[in-house]
């Protein structure tokens, strides 16, 4: 609020300063052509150019140019701030007006976008956690189909230790009985 209420402000002073500035600019343009035209008339008299004999006038009236070109010359010197100033107030309140017009187009797109992000985001959201809980039951399925192969493994596992137990019993019992085997000898 207090940023708005600087810019009325300036707002209003800007004409007053303005018109001040041109003011000031058209000043120092007639001081400058005051000064050259002051110039050129000391010059044509100072080399005494043509027929104008302007050498014998000059002596009574050459403190006229002398000062006339002193005074544009101070004149130009000290004005040049005051347009510059104005210029640089004019480019100021440019630089806020566009400034304040890509606030707005700013926060207008940043409105879009979070329409457009916001109906899309959730949409997404609830999208990704459906996907997540079928990962999860997927998961889930694979561990226990994973848990059901061990457990049939397992026992397939004992029954083949069984068998091998009973072979491996059955064959040194046979070796055993076998008629003309007196033993197994052991190194």
């Amino acid at each position: 609020m207090a940023g708005k209420g600087g810019k009325k402000k300036d707002a209003s002073d800007a004409p007053k300063k303005a018109g001040s500035g041109k003011l000031l600019a058209l000043v120092q343009m007639v001081c400058a052509v005051l000064a050259v035209l002051s110039a050129a008339v000391l010059a044509l008299g100072a080399f005494n150019v043509g027929s104008a004999a302007l050498a014998d006038t000059l002596h009574a009236i050459a403190l006229v140019p002398i000062a006339l070109l002193v005074i544009c010359g101070f004149a130009v010197i000290f004005t040049a701030s005051g347009v510059r100033a104005g210029e640089l107030r004019r480019l100021e309140e440019q630089l806020a007006e566009m400034e304040a017009r890509l606030d707005g187009r700013v926060a207008e797109a940043v409105a879009k976008v979070d329409t457009h992000i916001g109906d899309d985001y959730q949409a997404v959201r609830e999208n990704n956690k459906l996907l997540q809980e079928k990962l999860e039951q997927f998961q889930q399925a694979e561990k226990n189909k994973m848990v059901e192969e061990m457990d049939k493994l397992r026992a397939l596992n004992g029954e083949l230790e069984e068998q091998i137990k009973k072979w491996a019993i059955g064959s040194v019992d046979q070796l055993v009985s076998e008629p003309g085997t007196e033993g197994i000898k052991v190194a």
